[in-house]
């Protein structure tokens, strides 16, 4: 269950759920199932009838299917299940109430819960925040009958406990867990004063850093003075700070350049970077790159001079961990998750956070002395976050609260696992529908989808094919245009001057029928939803009910709620079978069918499953 969770779409996001959940399945002692969820928007208010769509097509998926956790394409030496939940989530038009996030989280969660079986197999959720993945969990682990363990990483909680929306969620998150675990010592002190009764509960269990994803560099293959940030482009990282400085170290360093490899919020706000760049004179030596992978993250760290981290508030600090594992020197604000290893200057420099002058003489102090750090004492500042020290004490958590909650302790039998834990994927099939009334958010998630599986895609959407540059490999492309169109003008809906005639006409004919399109509940908007949806459905009644091998029925994948409730009824009678996911599920099902087989699992001599809702 996790909310951060690496995907296609963004392969940092929650990279330290996974690291975690990998150290775990490599431990030999726990078989990690991961729930995470991707967003099908809602347009307008509320809508119960089409936001139920999405819960009954996830149980009909769930009950037609053994293959809902696939192995994770991204993980690097373990493959650790994992579940895409849909859920709704409001667009920039939509309107859903206070604690939807989390509500609709623990109803998807409940309906995956009613769906494994937990006969004779010791078990844990693990939920990674307690708003809204901790208060989400509550109920999984009720229905599992395990205990509820919960890890916080937010640095925004006490913001959370000022929103009574969210305060009292988050206090029965608490209530109900067995153990709050905070992952550093100033985050689990600021969390008992936020909340004196989490005292008896409160462990402090450190992330998990990957050595062996991280490796020293010789000092020749480093680029001389190239500074190097990863992270999101925010001001709330200190984004504003480490331009000023990097405009004063530029000026007594005219060689020096800073790398900048991660995302900002909007295109505005990447722009805005641009520009402050530009007024501050150093664009020319800043590098704005997008978003990377593991790989590509160890190789930068392999490559800069030194790692700057100008963020004022961070829980943990984990990009800054890997930087040392990397044998790279870290100037870094004074921000609570890796205050104290910097304080010894063996390992690089600590300034007070949101002061740009002294954050540039950091920098420039760390430049001149870059000879004097070693390698291997900088990586031995992390050996205390490795997996081989972090996952025992996970484990040994685990089997605690498992005691505690009168669980079996003895090991039980991989031939005791359930379906989602066992075996591979199914191999995606020859034809794959993708229901998608957006164009432009079509053409979003389609980027993320590889040629080879475009090609086997059929794309049911609104717009002209040429709009949002969707990918020319799509196998077929049919516009729901022309159809709603049509829908509307029998409908009475649509029309020109030209057809002021015909509607006169169907007015004298049934003068009554403007009044009750308005009496219906929603209004016209309801209306003109339901003729949407009546259209798009006879698009779809255009695709063959069957694979083209003639073996099932074709798998569709929706987009948005829209999509969802169009979809319904298809499924209902059999033409498709509902995948269990979305685009970011079907991408990382394809990956995973395209590696190497999934090592044996016998060594996980004990079924604990660690349900992640990561954040």
């Amino acid at each position: 269950m996790a909310t951060w969770y690496p995907s296609v779409a963004d392969p940092g996001l929650g990279r330290y759920v996974a690291d975690q959940a990998e150290a775990l399945l490599r431990s030999g002692g726990v078989r990690p199932l991961v729930a995470s969820f991707e967003s099908a928007y809602v347009d307008g208010p509320p809508d119960a009838r089409r936001a139920g769509a999405l819960a009954a097509h996830l149980r009909h998926a769930l009950a037609s299917r053994p293959d809902v956790a696939s192995p994770a394409a991204w993980s690097l030496t373990a493959p650790v299940g994992v579940a895409r939940l849909p859920i709704s989530a409001p667009s920039l038009d939509g309107l859903l109430p206070p604690g939807h996030e989390a509500d609709e989280r623990r109803a998807t969660l409940e309906i995956l819960a009613d769906r494994l079986d937990p006969a004779g197999m010791s078990g844990v959720v693990h939920a990674h925040t307690g708003y809204p993945d901790g208060y989400a969990a509550v109920g999984a682990a009720r229905r599992l009958g395990w205990p509820l363990v919960i890890t916080e990483h937010a640095s925004f909680v006490a913001r959370q406990l000022r929103q009574p929306e969210q305060r009292w969620r988050y206090l029965e998150a608490v209530r109900a867990a067995s153990r709050f675990i905070a992952v550093s010592d100033t985050l689990a002190a600021e969390l008992f004063v936020a909340i004196p009764e989490l005292e008896e509960k409160l462990v402090i269990i450190p992330n998990v850093i990957p050595l062996h994803a991280f490796q020293p560099a010789p000092p020749e293959e480093r680029s001389p003075q190239e500074l190097l940030f990863v992270g999101d482009r925010k001001e709330r990282k200190g984004m504003v700070v480490l331009l000023r400085a990097f405009a004063d170290v530029l000026e007594q360093r005219p060689g020096a350049t800073l790398r900048l490899i991660g995302k900002s919020t909007s295109e505005a706000d990447e722009a805005r970077w641009k520009a402050m760049a530009q007024d501050f004179d150093v664009l020319h030596a800043i590098r704005f790159e997008g978003l990377a992978d593991r790989a590509a993250v160890s190789a930068a760290l392999r490559r800069a001079s030194v790692f700057v981290h100008p963020s004022p508030r961070e829980t943990f600090g984990v990009v800054t961990l890997e930087a040392l594992a990397s044998g790279l020197p870290v100037v870094a604000a004074q921000s609570g998750g890796i205050s104290d290893i910097l304080e010894d200057r063996r390992f690089g420099d600590l300034v007070p956070a949101r002061d740009s002058r002294m954050l540039a003489r950091a920098i420039l102090r760390t430049l001149d002395r870059l000879g004097e750090f070693d390698p291997q004492t900088l990586r031995s500042a992390v050996e205390r976050f490795s997996a081989e020290a972090v996952a025992p004490r996970l484990r040994a958590l685990y089997e605690e609260v498992i005691a505690e909650a009168g669980g079996p302790h003895a090991p039980v039998s991989s031939a005791t696992r359930t379906a989602p834990w066992a075996g591979r994927a199914d191999p995606v099939g020859d034809a794959c529908v993708l229901l998608a009334h957006d164009t432009d958010r079509a053409a979003r998630a389609l980027s993320l989808v590889p040629s080879a599986l475009l090609r086997r895609l059929t794309l049911v959407t609104y717009g002209d094919p040429a709009r949002g540059a969707l990918p020319p490999e799509i196998g077929r492309v049919i516009r729901t245009r022309d159809h709603i169109t049509a829908e509307l003008q029998r409908r009475g809906l649509y029309g020109t001057r030209r057809r002021l005639r015909d509607r006169l006409l169907r007015l004298a004919a049934n003068p009554m029928a403007p009044i009750r399109r308005r009496l219906v509940k929603g209004g016209l908007a309801e209306v003109r939803w339901r003729a949407s949806a009546a259209g798009t459905g006879r698009a779809l009644q255009g695709i063959p009910a069957h694979q083209r091998d003639g073996s099932s029925a074709p798998e569709v994948f929706c987009l948005d709620v829209f999509d969802y409730a169009v979809a319904a009824p298809f499924i209902a009678e059999g033409r498709f079978r509902p995948a269990p996911g979305g685009m970011i599920w079907l991408a990382d099902r394809w990956a995973a069918a395209h590696t190497a087989d999934e090592p044996s699992t016998a060594a996980a001599d004990r079924s604990v499953a660690s349900a992640s809702s990561a954040g």
